[in-house]
């Protein structure tokens, strides 16, 4: 399938830790009885009213469709209408459907004729295809090399740790309360995601002097891998120890063969863009899909929330 680490079963099976209230939902599309495409969504009820969205916490999860297809749109299109009998009814309210980053210029019409609105957001990624490392690495910002082998000189290290998980979590959740993020998310979930047995989670982890720096959360799926999740001391500024260790990463995905790397949205930040730019990362678009509400309940709540 052409989709993302969180349509990976590890991912999907983890959800009710982080979400106990949700239940997933698989659609999906067939040709006789091979998969041809697959749609997933979390799916919660609040006071009456469903909300679905193609994955939580601002990941891509949809539409997802086998490659080898001879005719990807129309695989995109009954998927599409699969989800629009599937809203209406169930009598969703609110929801999103997010694509994974790709080279489209417009949004999918069979896509967003289910939306009320259609956004385009950007994700940064370090494209390896027909690379080297090398040839990564002599192409990104010069002062991002030379912070790096810096950065090595004071003794910074790299290495995969799963068992800093914790210490990982710990300093995550010290920048969660600086950030006021309300939820942040559980060691729980985490651990079940670091712990199945597909291996497809993996934690890397940058030290200086023995004291973990940061740690980042890569999740993987056939050629791509993420950098979803991470921790970092304050210290890891001052070391640039974050940035090391995205091209440590990247270093370790290439030599497994893998052509993508994603580092995530911005929001639109600039500087946190161009911070991505100088890690070799190219700006691709991605689309959400605003879900349009599909009953007068779910109009009137939508009202009423938008009034208050």
């Amino acid at each position: 399938m052409q989709g993302s680490p969180f349509a990976r079963a590890g991912f999907l099976e983890a959800l009710p830790l982080a979400l106990p209230d949700a239940r997933v939902v698989l659609l999906t599309a067939r040709r006789g009885a091979a998969l041809a495409g697959a749609v997933p969504l979390a799916v919660t009820r609040r006071w009456g009213v469903a909300s679905a969205y193609s994955l939580p916490f601002g990941t891509y999860g949809g539409p997802l469709v086998d490659p080898t297809e001879p005719d990807l749109a129309a695989v995109r299109a009954e998927l599409a209408r699969a989800l629009g009998e599937w809203l209406r009814r169930e009598r969703v309210a609110l929801g999103e459907v997010v694509t994974p980053p790709g080279r489209e210029s417009a949004p999918d019409p069979a896509w967003a004729a289910l939306a009320s609105s259609t956004v385009r957001h950007v994700a940064h990624v370090v494209s390896l295809e027909g690379r080297t490392f090398e040839d990564y690495w002599s192409a990104i910002d010069r002062k991002t090399r030379k912070g790096a082998r810096q950065s090595q000189s004071k003794g910074l290290t790299a290495a995969e740790e799963p068992e800093a998980l914790a210490e990982t979590h710990a300093l995550y959740l010290e920048q969660a309360r600086a950030w006021g993020l309300s939820r942040p998310y559980g060691l729980g979930f985490l651990r079940a995601l670091l712990d199945h047995p597909s291996g497809f989670a993996r934690l890397f982890t940058a030290r200086l002097e023995g004291g973990l720096a940061c740690g980042i959360l890569v999740l993987t799926s056939a050629g791509q891998a993420f950098a979803w999740w991470s921790g970092a001391a304050p210290a890891a500024r001052e070391s640039l120890a974050y940035p090391f260790l995205i091209t440590e990463i990247v270093r370790a995905m290439s030599a497994e063969g893998r052509t993508l790397v994603n580092l995530g949205s911005s929001g639109e930040k600039g500087a946190i863009e161009r911070f991505k730019e100088s890690l070799g990362a190219e700006a691709r678009p991605l689309w959400a899909y605003r879900l349009a509400p599909r009953s007068r309940l779910a109009r009137w709540a939508l009202a009423l929330k938008g009034a208050r």
